[in-house]
């Protein structure tokens, strides 16, 4: 899966004598899910010092799924290093993610970034209006920084990069994320996956750098300079783009039937088709608030194949995040004993050490699993999208459709328009 846990013994050891990740290229390796664990601003960090966002997409892409080329970008804020440590660390360790980038667009935020050896890339220049003072909830400066997101997606797709966006207050079952997302596109054939929501939340996705998406991500970026004024999110400014810049489907059947239905109206390189899944908690229950309460916390088997990652959208504070994570068993920083500034850190932000180091049963049950297959989707594809995959026609393709008992995929509810 990811690399090896990071080491506690090597880690007081660099303590000992910062000079060792020169002298011992395996260091990096070993603390690439904790970076923040090797001496502040390792200078063998293949990234040291680089933090121009171009430059980082050429270090950090790796290939995945049928793309050459891909990154995974979140943001970074210091007052939030601690949740983003534990999401980075599981990103990294049990998702298997090792082409990630940090955002930061202040310079407080890159000192910090940079004291914790994260590749930290400056996207000041991203930002649709200055920086002011407020740190409200909606308020300009928060929504600045959250616009950041289509701008930064829309940078790297231009580029060729598949990119995956993830916001920090995620943490990770053991399954392999990249290869978990393009299994779920491949099989349906979209431009992109998100988590379903009202219609989609912007909290972790991945976009494809296809005509489509790109058409996708440019009209998102662009409704910024009017969003901002109103007091309208990034997320919220999905709603109105849907069925103008993209379209979602849940079921793969649908999925096909808007593809051949743009095709047919000559907009497929123009609306993208983005699969949607829902959240890993939904086979527990279906309240889609559950993971924010923590009275109502369900037992989410990190086993399980629908299990991809937990993220709990529906509270506020890193505090209140963190606790719905020790709750369900995915909080996996020591910060009650661990999380202290490295000797030479100026930022004086804290870096963590792992819980299990401590509390060797912390990460137990995520390694306790029978087999460690693809989150997402599950079993074998049904003849009807193995032949639509395979290149059906119009004609084959409708009476595929129509053979489904599905009303959104078969007609039933409005003629299907190819």
């Amino acid at each position: 899966m990811g690399p090896s846990s990071p080491s506690r013994d090597m880690h007081y050891a660099m303590q000992a004598n910062p000079d060792l990740p020169a002298s011992d290229p395996g260091l990096i390796e070993e603390f690439e899910a904790a970076p923040w664990l090797l001496p502040p601003r390792t200078a063998a960090l293949p990234y040291a010092g680089v933090h121009d966002f171009d430059e980082l997409l050429k270090l950090r892409s790796r290939p995945a799924g049928n793309y050459s080329s891909s990154v995974a970008l979140l943001l970074f804020s210091k007052p939030y290093a601690v949740m983003l440590q534990n999401s980075v660390y599981s990103l990294v360790k049990h998702g298997g993610v090792r082409n990630y980038i940090a955002l930061a667009w202040s310079a407080e935020d890159l000192e910090a970034c940079a004291d914790l050896n994260l590749p930290c890339a400056d996207v000041s220049s991203m930002l649709v209006e200055p920086i002011q003072t407020s740190q409200r909830l909606l308020q300009h400066d928060f929504l600045v920084m959250m616009w950041v997101k289509p701008a930064a997606v829309l940078r790297a797709l231009r580029q060729g990069h598949a990119v995956m966006f993830v916001d920090t207050d995620v943490a990770y079952a053991v399954k392999p994320l990249w290869e978990s997302y393009m299994a779920f596109m491949e099989r349906v054939e979209a431009d992109g996956a998100w988590q379903s929501e009202s219609p989609v939340n912007s909290g972790h996705f991945v976009v494809l750098p296809t005509p489509a998406g790109l058409a996708f991500a440019e009209a998102w970026a662009a409704a910024a300079p009017s969003a901002i004024p109103k007091k309208v999110s990034e997320q919220k400014g999905l709603q109105p783009l849907e069925r103008a810049a993209y379209v979602t489907c849940r079921l793969p059947c649908l999925c096909y039937r808007h593809k051949y239905e743009l095709l047919a109206q000559g907009k497929r390189d123009s609306m993208a088709v983005f699969a949607v899944y829902l959240p890993s908690f939904f086979p527990y229950t279906s309240a889609g608030c559950t993971v924010g309460s923590k009275e109502w916390l369900p037992s989410v088997d990190p086993c399980d194949w629908t299990t991809l990652y937990l993220h709990p959208i529906c509270v506020s504070g890193a505090a209140n995040k963190e606790a719905i994570f020790k709750s369900i068993g995915y909080w996996f920083m020591d910060n009650e004993k661990g999380c202290l500034p490295q000797r030479g850190a100026a930022s004086g932000v804290p870096a963590c050490r792992p819980l299990h180091w401590r509390v060797p049963d912390t990460e137990r049950r995520h390694y306790s699993c029978p087999s460690y297959g693809l989150g997402l989707v599950h079993g074998e594809l049904p003849p009807a999208i193995q032949a639509l995959r395979a290149g059906a026609s119009a004609d084959e393709a409708r009476a595929l459709l129509v053979a489904s008992t599905d009303k959104e995929c078969n007609g039933k509810n409005g003629p299907l328009q190819f």
